[in-house]
């Protein structure tokens, strides 16, 4: 009997709504979801879970951290990482996004939840269709 293996997603979102939603869209598009609502609470995740497949994550949030900080520690933790940030202040995070290798893709809000899906699963080797990090930007 093969097993399938289901690609594990932390996502990040501090907006209760937003993040339900999402997580909806993710769970259909067959990822194992494990969410926070707060940088701070990504971070102890992080620390706690054994495989983490992709980091979905906004950036400014409640707390001592923010999605930059937990990108930071999701690529300790597991360095070739794919990470999506999300954000509606683009202004001076991709400036702070660029010494990770590989590249986190930023997106701004608001974007399409089938578009952020199929990113996904593009960047966790799951799109059969040619799909590049660029269409969705």
């Amino acid at each position: 009997m093969e097993v399938t293996r289901v690609n594990r997603l932390l996502l990040v979102e501090d907006e209760i709504m937003v993040r339900t939603v999402t997580r909806e869209v993710f769970e259909e598009g067959g990822f194992e979801v494990v969410e926070a609502g707060t940088g701070d609470e990504a971070i102890r995740l992080l620390d706690h879970l054994d495989q983490v497949d992709i980091l979905v994550t906004d950036v400014r949030m409640p707390g001592r951290c923010d999605g930059v900080d937990v990108v930071h520690h999701a690529r300790f933790r597991f360095p070739q990482i794919p990470v999506i940030v999300a954000t509606g202040y683009a202004a001076n995070i991709r400036e702070r996004l660029k010494p990770f290798s590989p590249e986190a893709v930023l997106i701004e809000k608001p974007y399409r939840l089938d578009r952020l899906a199929a990113l996904a699963r593009h960047l966790s080797g799951e799109n059969e269709r040619g799909i590049k990090p660029r269409d969705f930007t």
